[in-house]
């Protein structure tokens, strides 16, 4: 770049689109000699646009910014603007602690500089990331001696989005309480506040008393009624928003998705899949993923399957949903055929989806394969195994016979094995006649959840079959004395778009006498066809 470069030739760094770009205007104007009669000037331009919206700075560019600022705008009376400026960029760019430590290095200048409304709504949300609640904390009190913050939603705002994300239920809501002012954003944080945190009829309190809605309101308590398996509430409260005439955006319709695909109700997902079409709505991200989930959970796993095949550029959720969605079918083979796909393609896979590769290795009892996409999870894609990966695992060894190697596995996990893990090996043990193991299973069953009716049923059967009538009779006492009982099993059928549920031998049905008789003559006419079976039988011998 060869340019005659005067102090009015710096708004070219406006144009600039690189960190590269900048430094070479910098040198230029440190070479021409302009740098040394404008240190400051040059010096807050280059941060300004280093930290500008349209500007995307990477560490190195931020770590050159507050060079510059340390050197040549530190000690000037523009220091606080600058300040702020650059904790709200490394805000932006999830640099959370330099963030706080030029917070911190903002107090301690002689004299300090004092954060304004400008600086705690950043910081805050920096603290927010690091869990740091005391640090939060300390600048609340901050916040309570700065007569302008008290009065400002943004800050308020942000003290609530603070003590939500620590986990301080309580304390965001008191910063709630204490707001003089409070906007639909306020509601709605503490609306999600709550349905996140499991108190989703909380949650619902809050929407019902708020003076004013959007949609990001209606979002918020149809995803937490997701969220927290409550699929039919939704539903219930999508169909109110829709009958207020109101419009639904992506984030809706994922949980609306969500919750027919919880539900298990397939005619009503193709209404909605209907509804995204003749609307246009793009399924290249989340709505697709959610969309090939709804499919699959509702047992049409070819239609989830030309769904993911429409996609040109499929995300990793894409890859994802349909590996799991073959898993859960039992399609094992077609699960890792994906995943093998997925790899080809340079996606690079997650978390989740590793779930979805050992449950398909776990249905079809692949035990080589779970192993060996188990260590890949942690050598190539440096994914570190969770609960879930353990337990795929532990339930695809219990399965297939590896009782001690599954033993193993539980004993020398980085976590506490919770009572899923257990579970999973009991019932390992009663398939394949371990009894050692078995009490020992059970043992830590009782001690993590003594209510638990499985573990008392599972070595019911063990001893049962083993012929150990004393050790049965003792399970059946200590679950009496425990008041241990089984859930009844239940199951669920779609017609004409409504859910019927039902339990093993109940009559609460409205039309129970009708689906009794009708099993009744289905039971009579198997006994029919299995008579002149015996009969043909007989008279062709």
């Amino acid at each position: 770049m060869s340019v005659n470069l005067s102090l009015p030739a710096l708004s070219l760094v406006d144009g600039c689109s690189t960190a590269s770009e900048i430094q070479q205007i910098h040198a230029l104007t440190i070479k021409t000699g302009v740098f040394r009669k404008e240190p400051f000037r040059i010096s807050a331009k280059i941060i300004r646009s280093c930290c500008s919206s349209t500007f995307r700075p990477s560490t190195d560019d931020l770590e050159y910014a507050v060079s510059l600022f340390n050197r040549f705008v530190r000690g000037t009376d523009y220091a606080s603007f600058f300040y702020n400026t650059l904790i709200r960029t490394h805000t932006q760019n999830h640099l959370y602690e330099e963030a706080f430590l030029l917070f911190y290095d903002m107090l301690c200048c002689s004299p300090p500089f004092l954060p304004d409304n400008f600086t705690f709504p950043s910081v805050l949300k920096s603290c927010a990331h690091l869990s740091a609640i005391e640090e939060g904390k300390q600048i609340h009190c901050m916040i309570l001696k700065t007569a302008t913050a008290l009065g400002n939603q943004f800050v308020q705002n942000s003290l609530i989005h603070m003590y939500a994300r620590c986990g301080e239920i309580d304390l965001a809501h008191k910063a709630f309480d204490s707001m003089p002012h409070r906007n639909v954003v306020s509601w709605n944080m503490m609306i999600d506040v709550f349905a996140k945190c499991g108190h989703i009829d909380s949650s619902r309190q809050f929407f019902d008393n708020m003076p004013e809605r959007n949609v990001v309101s209606w979002n918020s308590v149809i995803a937490g009624y997701v969220r927290n398996s409550l699929p039919d509430e939704a539903l219930r409260l999508f169909l109110q928003f829709l009958f207020l005439g109101l419009n639904p955006d992506e984030s809706t319709l994922v949980s609306v998705v969500s919750a027919i695909a919880d539900l298990g109700l397939l005619d009503l997902g193709k209404r909605i899949h209907g509804y995204l079409t003749r609307h246009q709505f793009s399924l290249s991200g989340v709505l697709g993923t959610a969309l090939i989930d709804m499919y699959s959970n509702c047992g049409s796993i070819q239609t989830a399957y030309k769904i993911f095949e429409s996609f040109p550029n499929k995300t990793v959720g894409h890859w994802t949903s349909m590996i799991v969605g073959f898993a859960n079918h039992g399609m094992a083979r077609s699960s890792l055929q994906i995943f093998s796909q997925m790899q080809r393609s340079g996606t690079e896979p997650n978390y989740i989806t590793f779930i979805g590769v050992l449950t398909a290795c776990n249905h079809g009892g692949l035990v080589v394969e779970g192993l060996k996409h188990f260590n890949l999870m942690r050598r190539v894609y440096n994914i570190n195994p969770g609960i879930e990966h353990y337990g795929c695992l532990i339930d695809l060894l219990g399965r297939m016979g590896h009782i001690e190697e599954a033993k193993m596995i539980v004993e020398r996990m980085p976590m506490e094995p919770g009572v899923v893990i257990w579970a999973s090996v009991l019932a390992a043990c009663r398939t394949h006649g371990n009894t050692k193991t078995a009490e020992l299973a059970a043992q830590k069953l009782i001690e993590l959840e003594p209510g638990y009716a499985g573990c008392y049923l599972l070595m019911s059967d063990i001893y049962a079959k083993m012929g150990r009538w004393e050790d049965l009779g003792r399970i059946r006492k200590l679950m009496e004395e425990r008041g241990v009982e089984k859930n009844p099993g239940l199951s669920w059928i779609e017609v004409d778009v409504e859910l019927h549920q039902f339990a093993v031998g109940d009559k609460f049905h409205p039309r129970c006498g009708e689906i009794y008789r009708t099993l009744n003559m289905l039971e009579c006419h198997l006994k029919d066809h299995s008579n002149r079976d015996a009969a043909e039988m007989v008279y062709s011998s």
